[in-house]
């Protein structure tokens, strides 16, 4: 038991973990918030506008006395698009690494005052990615290296227990809530999905009309919830990570469900540990790169770089005979002899 507690608190003092997790991570919620912001903003007062579609409160997160100064921004028309606009910055600063700390509190800010004035907008990523950026806030900053058991590498730490905790709730309640649904128990549930306008991609109707996909499909979805807490503490964390990511990358294809699945491709990519990326790294220098370095050097494609480089000779012969016949009758013999060679070896 000491031993246990003794290694706890190494892991919680001595250095940050989950550096190239947390990046990861802040770039798959940059790119879902700077998607919201390109396409939303344009609608921002029709939506949030003292005029438009939401009636909500910031008083759902704030103090009744900031409450109401806050709610003042959704009484003018530029008041939705300058959150939308802190928004944009914010997810681009995430994206690019940039002051993530000061980026990670905009973002949050920005996207809980959108929402609480219209929290029917959402499709599920962003209430996931405001639980995130709440922990995210504690985070050390992407440049920042810190000294070996001060007070930030603690909360660092903490806060990627935190997000890790989160993840594993979020599948678990899921996996559960799913597996008490007569839809997912019969194997159905795929299946009805599919068949719903709003849900789906017409695509998807066809396919999961055969009852052995469907069945497949719903007990599959099913089968990685339920166990996903277990599976990342074994072996099986990196197959099990990259089956959520392709599953995410369907749902995102199929079901339109755009935001959700980029936040969720976020949080499984941040379950990679830096050992595990420096591993991945290493094997694809040493096994992706040889191979197409390979296929560069094979001969179809330099076939393809000569065709190519032949056709842009071409080009600059054509762009050379262009010249010469706009050239001034006066100069039209000297201009005729000097090309005589370039027509002969076009030949």
């Amino acid at each position: 038991m000491n031993h246990l507690l003794h290694k706890g608190w190494g892991w919680l003092a001595n250095e940050p973990h989950q550096r190239q997790g947390l990046r990861a991570l802040q770039v798959c919620l940059g790119l879902m918030l700077l998607f919201r912001a390109s396409t939303e903003g344009r609608f921002a007062s029709y939506l949030w506008g003292p005029t438009g579609i939401g009636a909500g409160s910031t008083l759902d997160f704030l103090h009744p006395r900031l409450a109401p100064i806050a709610d003042r921004l959704f009484t003018v028309e530029q008041g939705p698009l300058l959150l939308v606009l802190v928004m944009g910055v914010s997810s681009v600063c995430l994206v690019f690494g940039w002051s993530t700390r000061i980026a990670t509190a905009g973002a949050l800010l920005s996207s809980l005052a959108l929402a609480s004035r219209l929290p029917e907008l959402g499709d599920g990523g962003d209430n996931v990615a405001r639980l995130v950026l709440t922990y995210m806030l504690f985070a050390l900053p992407a440049d920042r290296q810190p000294r070996r058991g001060s007070l930030e590498v603690w909360l660092h730490n903490i806060s990627i227990l935190a997000i890790g905790l989160q993840i594993g709730v979020l599948y678990l309640t899921s996996g559960f809530l799913k597996a008490t649904g007569d839809k997912w128990s019969n194997g159905t549930a795929m299946y009805l999905i599919s068949q719903v306008e709003w849900f789906s991609h017409p695509a998807m109707r066809a396919p999961f009309q055969n009852p052995y996909l469907t069945t497949l499909a719903s007990y599959g979805t099913l089968f990685f919830q339920l166990w996903f807490p277990i599976a990342i503490l074994t072996r099986l964390r990196l197959l099990w990570l990259a089956f959520g990511v392709v599953m995410h990358l369907g749902i995102a294809t199929l079901m339109g469900l755009i935001c959700f699945s980029v936040a969720m491709i976020g949080l499984e990519l941040f379950l990679v540990t830096d050992k595990e990326y420096a591993w991945l790294s290493d094997w694809h220098q040493r096994t992706i790169n040889p191979r197409l370095h390979a296929l560069w050097r094979s001969r179809p494609v330099q076939a393809l770089v000569q065709l190519s480089g032949q056709g842009q000779r071409f080009n600059d012969v054509l762009a050379s005979r262009q010249r010469m016949t706009s050239t001034p009758p006066a100069h039209t013999d000297v201009m005729s002899s000097q090309t005589t060679p370039l027509r002969t070896e076009d030949r």
